[in-house]
């Protein structure tokens, strides 16, 4: 192996941030002894530099077996190197941030009232109907310099064809809301995953023994049906009665989150939160009643 394979044949960043002196030692190093299990590692332990938060200690136990001056030194480059990249990112966040302003005053300035309240209305249209601005955005986000200036040369046929094909997109996207939106997710997931199965995963260890209600000792293990009592204003908030049985509570649980999702034009975070809550209550409720007996 020549001296400078491992540097050549794997090209991540920051080795060519490393000095000189490093690499001649860490070729060295990889001459002596297993080198493969050797290069295998440090390759390893270099991969997490760049994906490591900044100040994260890195896992440096790769590095125990060199000479403690060398391990000083690559230390101090790589504590340098992602320093460096914070401050890259920095910058770069600033550079873009400055670029939207600069857009921004361009399009308050070029744009004329007529054509920027003629957006609004476009926007206010897709949000009453589907709740969201997902075509409005496709169409009609003007987040750079030529796409200004393409809206404001466009002609009125061109226009013409453009908001009637905005409107029939936005007509399509209700109609076919649901599947739209599942076909979405599963893309996130990189595989099919359903309603029922995200149901299936907040109902998972729910002892199978429990029932409407337990006994013990001649009393009846149903909480009392009180105001203060959590597992009755579980029950209360999932709209089944005290004691109800598991398939009627995950029937009814499903019903709601079908009903409350956020992701659906009546939808409500805090019912939603409110819904889960009460269904983890009464799964934890089932548990200790499970095991009780």
């Amino acid at each position: 192996m020549s001296k400078t394979a491992f540097f050549t044949e794997n090209t991540l960043p920051v080795f060519s941030h490393l000095s000189t002196d490093s690499k001649r030692q860490l070729e060295q190093y990889f001459l002596e002894g297993n080198t493969a299990f050797r290069q295998k590692r440090m390759l390893e332990f270099f991969k997490t530099i760049d994906w490591m938060p900044l100040g994260e200690p890195c896992d440096d136990r790769p590095l125990q077996k060199l000479s403690l001056p060398l391990r000083k030194q690559l230390s101090r480059e790589i504590e340098d190197y992602r320093n460096q990249k914070a401050l890259s990112r920095m910058e770069n966040a600033e550079k873009r941030e400055q670029y939207k302003l600069r857009i921004f005053e361009y399009f308050r300035i070029k744009v004329p009232p007529a054509d920027k309240a003629l957006l609004e209305s476009l926007r206010d249209y897709e949000l009453n109907l589907t709740g969201r601005d997902v075509n409005w955005r496709h169409y009609f986000t003007l987040d750079s310099f030529k796409k200004i200036d393409a809206f404001i040369r466009a002609s009125a046929e061109e226009r013409q064809a453009w908001f009637a094909q905005f409107r029939k997109d936005v007509d399509t996207y209700k109609k076919n809301y649901d599947k739209i939106h599942h076909a979405q997710y599963a893309q996130d997931c990189g595989q099919p995953f359903s309603f029922d199965d995200w149901c299936d995963l907040m109902d998972d260890e729910i002892p199978r023994s429990s029932g409407q209600s337990n006994q013990k000792n001649g009393q009846s293990a149903l909480p009392p049906k009180t105001p203060d009592n959590s597992i009755y204003q579980a029950y209360r908030t999932l709209q089944v009665e005290l004691g109800a049985s598991q398939a009627l509570v995950k029937k009814q649980f499903r019903k709601l989150t079908l009903s409350y999702h956020p992701d659906l034009p009546n939808g409500s975070e805090e019912k939603m939160k409110a819904i889960i809550g009460a269904y983890e209550e009464i799964k934890r409720y089932w548990q200790l009643s499970a095991h009780a007996l």
